[in-house]
């Protein structure tokens, strides 16, 4: 009997083991979708968070020591901070401007915005309605807005803010690269990552081949996950606190 309990504890203290083990050497993608108050009809309500619970997830990060850097920092391969995140904020919705930057400035902190070049001052046409109200997107005036500030940095989503995985693999080049393109020659921001959101099924290679050549580009991916400190460039793993809060959570602590 006593040997029959051995096993089981070995599993107990592995389990333990796992739970509290620290990660010293890790670097955190916090991808947001939409910020503010969804509507009371939204069956996508998941993807939202409040300018209120943002603050708290700033102010935790801080009080922890985390540092927010840059897919500009990262790209260039400078040395990382002890602890950092990288703050990624997916669609280009208008209402970063009104509830994301007034803290980013408050708090000195900085962030990245992906956005559909091309819909720029429109609206988010790639979501049904009948799940989400449109919501409007960003003006070339706001952009030019968060540009001047130095705390925001802007990365490409497909054309259209289409899924790659729902085209041909020669749609998905142009609409990737001409992305990258539009962002800069149409709307005079430097391109400073790409983001496959919210298709799914792409590894390093695949990306490499659609975004020809650009592979020194931070690349944000709905795969969920932690990245290593010492990868400064590549295909970045994300962490959705609006949808896993509490997961996200745990992930910080266990980088203390």
């Amino acid at each position: 009997m006593t040997y029959a309990l051995i096993p089981a504890a070995l599993l107990a203290a592995l389990f333990i083991w796992l739970f509290l083990r620290r990660r010293p050497h890790a670097l955190f993608v916090l991808a947001y979708e939409k910020t503010g108050t969804p509507a009371p009809f939204s069956r996508l309500k998941n993807q939202w968070i409040t300018a209120a619970e943002f603050e708290k997830t700033l102010k935790r990060l801080l009080a922890r020591g985390f540092t927010a850097i840059s897919p500009e920092a990262l790209a260039a391969g400078k040395k990382m901070p002890q602890k950092p995140v990288l703050l990624a904020f997916m669609g280009g919705y208008r209402s970063f401007i009104t509830e994301i930057f007034p803290l980013l400035q408050k708090y000195k902190v900085c962030a990245a915005v992906f956005l559909a070049p091309d819909l720029a001052g429109q609206y988010n046409a790639w979501q049904d309605p009948h799940l989400e109200p449109w919501q409007n997107l960003l003006t070339e005036k706001e952009l030019k807005t968060l540009q001047k500030s130095g705390l925001v940095s802007f990365g490409a989503l497909a054309l259209g803010g289409r899924d790659l995985t729902a085209v041909s693999a020669e749609e998905a080049v142009y609409l990737a690269q001409e992305s990258l393109f539009r962002l800069k020659d149409q709307l005079g921001l430097a391109p400073a990552g790409f983001a496959f959101w919210p298709a799914k099924h792409f590894d390093e290679k695949k990306a490499a081949e659609i975004l020809g050549g650009k592979n020194n580009l931070p690349v944000i991916t709905p795969v969920c996950g932690i990245n290593p400190a010492e990868r400064k460039t590549g295909f970045l793993k994300t962490l959705a606190p609006s949808k896993h809060p509490f997961s996200v959570r745990y992930a910080l602590w266990k980088r203390r």
